[in-house]
């Protein structure tokens, strides 16, 4: 399987995949991958920065899909629409974002979550709801998890599921954003609610991630060895976002910064080309703190995929490149995927641009 970065991804009638902010897994060694992501419509994106607000206010409306996409092997061409995971009147009214799916060996059902913000504008955290299949539909459970930092404006979030020998049941953990700071918590048996037992986010034991202003996180596992990836906020920046990575021997830590730095915001060696008027964001991103980074891969961390291959599993890096679909529609934005590279010792490779690579999937 090749994947093509200079051009969309496709559905098996040929046309562009509206989604976004997601998870991209397989439930299953043999089965399909699946895609819960959010479908942002045919909108014009705004031509400045990535908040503006325009008058259909396009990226921040109630009506956007939570949408379920299935592919035998991650290809473009492959993938094959499976509807909406729930319907938009059975959700709590609200802007949603980074919907998460995982699957619950304790209960055998498939978890979904999301964020959301109220008409109102309001950030409500997450609400959950719970199918029987990966492609629903779900049952709202919940309407807001009772997070610890909730009143800190909960946003971007990943679920992780661990299988813990000492109880002989499958954990799951919430790492979220909220007062621009990040955190994990671990989650109840049925992967709902949280049990309020915070990590620990650094070596001294503290219960948030030391950096400030981050967002769009990530969390896997690779050979015994627990991945914290998350980036500076980019609200569809224009410029792309880096990437920040912690590792910890357990997912309540204690966690600790690998050296190196941002794998992904380095110093330009080129300007970026805006297709329709679009400009990079100041402050945020790779721009945060009066950098003058660019991000190398040109967009904002979106999920890592676990994928098997031949060779063993490929980790590949997913971001979604906002505000750089060619016609300017919101939900044809791009992404960028590239296999993350890993050093003998687990030490994860600063990232560049590759324009394509191919895996042999199986």
């Amino acid at each position: 399987v090749t994947i093509d970065n200079t051009k969309p991804r496709l559905d098996i009638n040929g046309q562009i995949i509206d989604a976004h902010d997601g998870s991209i897994q397989r439930f299953t060694p043999d089965g399909p991958y699946y895609y819960h992501g959010v479908a942002y419509g045919l909108c014009k994106e705004p031509a400045g920065y990535g908040c503006d607000q325009t008058a259909d206010k396009c990226g921040f409306r109630l009506d956007h899909n939570i949408s379920v996409w299935v592919s035998p092997d991650l290809s473009s061409g492959s993938w094959v629409y499976a509807g909406n995971a729930i319907a938009i009147q059975d959700r709590p009214a609200g802007t949603v974002y980074r919907p998460h799916a995982v699957y619950n060996p304790n209960t055998g059902d498939y978890v979904l979550w999301w964020n959301y913000v109220t008409p109102q504008g309001q950030y409500n955290g997450y609400a959950v709801a719970t199918a029987p299949t990966p492609v629903g539909p779900f049952t709202l459970v919940s309407e807001q998890v009772n997070i610890t930092r909730l009143k800190g404006g909960a946003g971007d979030f990943d679920l992780f599921v661990d299988y813990d020998p000492v109880s002989g049941k499958y954990k799951a953990y919430v790492i979220y954003g909220a007062a621009y700071y990040m955190s994990i918590e671990e989650l109840t048996d049925d992967f709902i609610f949280s049990t309020g037992r915070q990590a620990n986010c650094t070596p001294q034991g503290a219960n948030l991630f030391t950096e400030y202003f981050v967002e769009a996180p990530v969390m896997f596992k690779r050979d015994g060895i627990y991945y914290a990836l998350f980036g500076h906020c980019c609200c569809f920046c224009y410029q792309g976002s880096g990437i920040l990575v912690h590792t910890a021997p357990s997912p309540l830590g204690p966690w600790t910064v690998q050296p190196g730095g941002d794998l992904a915001c380095k110093p330009p060696t080129t300007t970026p080309y805006s297709p329709y008027g679009a400009i990079p964001t100041p402050g945020q991103g790779c721009l945060y703190n009066n950098s003058k980074d660019v991000s190398v891969t040109r967009s904002q961390q979106n999920f890592v995929i676990e994928v098997q291959t031949t060779t063993g599993i490929e980790y590949v890096w997913t971001g979604d490149r906002w505000q750089q679909a060619p016609d300017g529609i919101k939900g044809h934005d791009p992404q960028y995927w590239v296999p993350l590279d890993f050093t003998a010792d687990g030490t994860i490779k600063p990232v560049s641009w590759v324009d394509s690579f191919t895996m042999d999937v199986v």
